[in-house]
């Protein structure tokens, strides 16, 4: 087994192992135990990435010689994910420590959910997408139930049934292609596919499944609704995972699926399918800004920007030119640690100010000016001003798309960026200039690791926007490969 291997293994089970240690061992600390474990992972998947620059992409089959097995496959794109994933996990430790929630009904499904993500998006197998979602779902609903607010064990009920029917729609799409191809490989499958011919009936269907199915998941227009209620009746730090992680997991599914099992080609064949697809997603980026244009709660507004947000990355995503791909890939990224470090520094506001209204953030900068600046930077990522990782992302699936002639994809990432500057202006102006008149529980209910883990989520931002150029240079090689002519 060489190292890449290996690595891709850790990365895999290292957060599951420390879920069964928690589960074990009810008396150690399972917060010391997550922090090792997901450490642990950081450091497996820094390594990766090295070795994936200088090695390039490793695809491991595991299963019988000749027989059926499961396939893991590691590149950029894949490991850009998995670093999301577990950035974000970390960071949201030196949030809960203090605020928790605590005890292992949190932390075995909080571990599990960090492995479940990298199965989904080291998975080169259909079926094992689909088994990787399962267990997200699971851990993504055990989560939700460890809320206090009333009514989340009704709220986790309604999002596990409603994710399970996405799953197992996704599912009916890939038994459908597999039954027509003969392999759940992607890669295989989509040469399998190629021989049965994109415009084959069959075919057309078995996407439509699929892309429903994921569709739901990442919850675009219309089938947000379960975000929405999830996301408000969630804790902080669930809410930043289910904002940040949760739908990029089914995204990342989506790229894979259109790209190396159906390919170029069959959007080309099946040019309603891919404009169906593309006017979706604009339709789930204007309604998404247009109702947290509304929203003068926190949680809200951040709920239905998400969608919004998801919205313009599937765009890029159906744009299909390197540089629109790379904008929805960079937008993913950015977006996770942005919204995820917004929903905490929300959290630190209502555990200090009991704030979670435009109206009760008022003149909050004056006594928490370190929060106040971290959610002003987050704020400027958030709308994409430059120099953010919004920018970029926003600015290369514009450019993508006119590169395509497809302008009225740019005109609506411009217009849905002068709709969040609308609503999350408002925000920023009430902490600077509006008048306090709430509840101060004093800096000491939040700590100062709380405090530095939104402070560096929002130089990240910045700092990721102005690295864009290597952060391409890492990418390049995995986008070309995806948008190229699959090669047997």
């Amino acid at each position: 087994m060489s190292l890449v291997v290996a690595l891709l293994f850790a990365v895999l089970l290292l957060p599951a192992i420390g879920a069964l240690a928690v589960w074990l061992d009810s008396k150690r600390t399972p917060w010391t135990v997550a922090t090792v474990s997901l450490g642990l992972t950081a450091v497996a998947s820094t390594l990766l990435a090295t070795l994936l620059i200088l090695d390039g992409p490793t695809v491991y089959r595991l299963g019988i010689q000749g027989g059926p097995g499961l396939v893991f496959r590691s590149d950029a794109l894949s490991v850009t994910v998995g670093l999301l994933d577990v950035v974000l996990t970390l960071g949201i430790l030196g949030y809960i420590r203090t605020a928790g929630p605590h005890g292992r009904e949190f932390y075995v499904p909080y571990l599990l959910f960090t492995t479940a993500v990298f199965g989904v998006v080291l998975s080169g197998d259909l079926f094992g997408i689909y088994a990787f979602l399962v267990l997200l779902i699971w851990a993504t609903g055990r989560l939700v139930e460890c809320g206090e607010k009333a009514g989340v064990e009704a709220t986790a009920r309604g999002y596990r049934r409603t994710a399970t029917l996405g799953a197992s729609v996704y599912l009916v799409g890939v038994l459908l292609a597999v039954w027509l191809g003969g392999s759940s490989d992607g890669r295989r499958l989509g040469f399998a596919l190629a021989a049965v011919g994109y415009t084959d009936s069959l075919v057309i269907t078995s996407f439509v499944f699929m892309t429903v199915g994921l569709a739901l998941l990442v919850a675009l227009v219309p089938l947000h609704g379960w975000l929405v209620e999830t996301h408000a009746r969630a804790t902080d730090p669930v809410s930043a995972l289910i904002s940040g992680v949760l739908p990029a997991a089914a995204v990342y599914a989506f790229l894979r699926i259109l790209f190396d099992v159906f390919t170029l080609e069959f959007l080309t064949a099946n040019p309603a399918v891919t404009n169906g697809i593309i006017y979706g997603a604009i339709g789930s980026l204007l309604v998404g800004n247009l109702l947290a244009y509304g929203q003068r709660d926190i949680k809200g507004m951040l709920a239905y920007s998400t969608i919004s947000q998801f919205g313009l990355i599937v765009a890029g995503l159906l744009v299909a030119t390197e540089t629109a791909v790379f904008g929805s890939v960079i937008q993913l990224f950015g977006h996770g640690i942005v919204k995820g470090a917004f929903c905490l520094v929300a959290g630190l506001i209502a555990i200090r100010f009991d704030a979670r209204t435009i109206d009760e953030f008022g003149g909050l900068a004056n006594r928490a000016p370190l929060v106040a600046a971290a959610f002003a930077g987050l704020a400027i990522a958030m709308i994409g001003l430059p120099p953010t990782v919004g920018f970029v992302g926003k600015w290369y699936i514009a450019v993508g798309a006119l590169e395509q002639g497809l302008w009225v994809v740019t005109a609506f990432v411009v217009f849905s960026t002068l709709l969040t500057l609308g609503y999350v202006i408002p925000f920023v102006d009430s902490i600077y200039f509006g008048t306090f008149d709430g509840v101060d529980n004093g800096s000491q209910s939040i700590t100062s690791t709380m405090v530095a883990v939104v402070v560096l989520a929002a130089l990240l931002s910045l700092a990721i926007g102005l690295a864009s150029v290597t952060f391409e240079a890492f990418l390049r090689e995995a986008i070309e490969q995806l948008v190229a002519a699959p090669v047997e």
